[in-house]
C-alpha cells in the first residue's frame, strides 16, 4: 500500500514565514499606489467648481450677455455698470428669483446664492441666500466657504474643505458665533481659512496632506489658483500625482 505523504510543521511553518515576509514587503507598495483621497477629492472640487462657474456665467437669464453696450461711438469701452454695460458676473443690478428659495434674493448675495443652488448641499439654501449661512457642506463631507463671492468687477474667492472645517491638516473648531477657536489642526491660528495664512506652520508632511484649497473667481469665469498653493496647482496642471497617506494618520 502506497502511504501518502503530507507537509510535516516545520515545513507548513517556513511556509508561512515566506509568506508573511512576502506581504509585509508588499503592503507599502500597494499603499503607495493608492491615491491619496485628499487629492481626488479636491480635483473633485475644482472640477466642480469650474462646471458651476461656467454654468452661471452662460446663463443668460442671470448674467445676460451685454457687452454689445459697452462699445462707445468712438471704439472705446465703457465702464462696467455704466449705460446697461457689464461683463460677466458684474451683471447684479437688481434682485432676483431662485427657485426654492421664497421671496427674492438680493444682489449682494446674488452669485453666493447661485453658486450654493448648484451644490448639493446640507444646509437650507434660503439661508445662504439670506447672507445667514456662509459656510456649507455638500454631501460628500466638503466644506465650502462662499462668502467671498462678488457681484462685480472685484475679484471673488470660494475656499474649499475637502475633509471638513473640523479634521485634517487645517481643522478647528467653530463655536455658535461662527469664530474659530481651539484649533486642532497644525496651523494654530485665528483664521485657518488662509492658506497663505498656515503655509509657513506646515511641516513637510503636512503640506503634502494638504486639505484646504483657495480658489480665485474673476468677473468674466476664469479660475485662478493662489501661488501659495504649489501642490494644488501642480496636480491640477498633472504636473505631479500625489499618492499613498492622506491627513487622518
Amino acid at each position: 500500500m502506497k502511504i501518502a505523504k503530507g507537509f510535516t510543521l516545520s515545513e507548513i511553518l517556513i511556509a508561512m514565514l515566506v509568506l508573511g515576509i512576502i506581504v509585509a514587503a508588499s503592503v507599502p507598495i500597494i499603499l503607495n499606489l493608492t491615491p491619496n483621497k485628499n487629492v481626488i477629492m479636491m480635483k473633485k472640487a475644482y472640477y466642480a467648481t469650474e462646471n458651476i462657474v461656467h454654468s452661471l456665467i452662460n446663463d443668460q437669464n442671470y448674467y445676460p450677455d451685454m457687452t454689445a453696450n459697452c462699445i462707445k461711438s468712438d471704439g472705446t469701452l465703457e465702464n462696467s455698470g455704466t449705460n446697461d454695460c457689464y461683463y460677466g458676473f458684474d451683471y447684479a443690478p437688481n434682485a432676483i428669483n431662485v427657485p426654492g428659495v421664497a421671496g427674492s434674493v438680493a444682489t449682494s448675495y446674488k452669485l453666493q446664492c447661485l453658486f450654493a443652488s448648484k451644490l448639493n448641499i446640507k444646509e437650507d439654501l434660503a439661508d445662504v441666500c439670506a447672507g445667514t449661512e456662509t459656510i456649507v457642506t455638500t454631501m460628500d463631507g466638503m466644506s465650502w466657504k462662499i462668502d467671498g463671492l462678488s457681484n462685480g468687477p472685484a475679484d471673488g474667492t470660494i475656499q474649499i474643505d475637502v475633509d471638513g472645517i473640523n479634521k485634517g491638516v487645517h481643522a478647528y473648531h467653530i463655536t455658535p458665533t461662527a469664530t474659530p477657536t481651539s484649533p486642532t489642526g497644525l496651523c494654530a491660528d485665528a483664521d485657518t481659512w488662509s492658506p497663505a495664512t498656515c503655509n509657513s506652520n506646515l511641516t513637510a508632511r503636512a503640506k503634502k496632506n494638504f486639505d484646504r484649497i483657495q480658489i480665485t473667481i474673476s468677473r468674466d469665469g476664469k479660475l485662478t489658483i493662489e501661488d501659495n498653493q504649489e501642490e494644488f496647482a501642480k496636480i491640477i496642471r498633472g504636473e505631479v500625482k500625489l499618492m499613498g497617506d492622506d491627513d487622518d494618520k
